[in-house]
């Protein structure tokens, strides 16, 4: 480790008395121990050796517990599994309060599904006929979020919720174009070519590579925004973050703005914008 990243770890955890690791299932052994090790540089005086005890001598709870198996690449987190002297098994479960989503995760989880959780599930899917459709412009609905593992349908449903915002609040949907640069410069016809095929083609499967920056970002004063990159973890700007555009700054040389059906596009990025989070330290 070098004495930049030793330094940022001891800055860390010299305060921190406790570790909580929620679904601690999914972790490996290997990455236990490395974290122990990482804790443990964090908690060490200048000029002092590291703890012998795991994590550095502070408290660590887990939820819930593993029940991974040993194998020859954990060996080194076996010894903090035997470490372990006090287990607390939770029995109530207070995550989920509906009564008949819960009666269904409790068969689900003993292989036990009957004929009416079935037919409640196919009550969940919106194209089942003769269901009653939430209104989506009334509580809770109006600011429903979408979970979803498919990019396209999150792009369809950001493009729907940003033009539902304007539209209910009498605001301007702002279109930003990407511009992309090569090491400050814009790219070269060659290199736009190349930036054009890689577009296409996405992975080795055909699909677009997830982490690529959409070509363009469509924006409203007062529509909810969402952190998908860990920007400064210590202030809780992070992925997942949720807060709400309350200005957008143009560029000073954004021409003037010309209004089509709601719609503004931009000729340059935004200078930046202002946007308040639900929770920051």
């Amino acid at each position: 480790i070098s004495a930049q990243t030793k330094a940022k770890l001891q800055m860390f955890w010299q305060p921190i008395e406790y570790l909580i690791i929620d679904e601690m299932s999914m972790l490996s052994k290997l990455f236990l121990a490395r974290l122990s090790h990482n804790i443990a540089v964090g908690k060490m005086a200048e000029g002092g050796t590291a703890s012998p005890h795991s994590f550095g001598g502070i408290s660590a709870l887990y939820f819930p517990s593993s029940t991974q198996r040993t194998s020859t690449h954990a060996q080194l987190g076996r010894a903090i599994y035997e470490e372990f002297q006090t287990v607390v098994v939770l029995t109530e479960q207070l995550r989920v309060v509906d009564v008949v989503w819960r009666d269904f995760l409790a068969h689900l989880r003993m292989g036990r599904v009957q004929q009416h959780h079935v037919a409640m599930l196919r009550q969940l899917v919106l194209t089942t006929p003769k269901i009653s459709l939430p209104d989506s412009s009334a509580a809770p609905w109006a600011d429903a979020c979408l979970v979803t593992p498919r990019h396209g349908v999150r792009h369809m449903w950001n493009h729907a919720a940003v033009r539902k915002h304007a539209r209910c609040h009498g605001g301007l949907v702002f279109q930003c174009m990407a511009e992309d640069t090569i090491k400050g410069q814009p790219p070269t016809l060659a290199q736009r070519c190349a930036i054009a095929t890689r577009r296409s083609k996405g992975d080795s499967q055909g699909h677009r590579r997830q982490s690529d920056l959409p070509d363009m970002v469509e924006l409203d004063i007062g529509c909810s925004v969402m952190v998908t990159q860990n920007v400064e973890t210590d202030l809780d700007i992070t992925n997942g973050a949720r807060g709400t555009v309350i200005d957008i700054i143009l560029h000073a040389d954004e021409p003037p703005l010309t209004i089509t059906n709601g719609i503004v596009f931009l000729h340059h990025l935004p200078a930046f914008l202002l946007v308040i989070l639900q929770r920051t330290r």
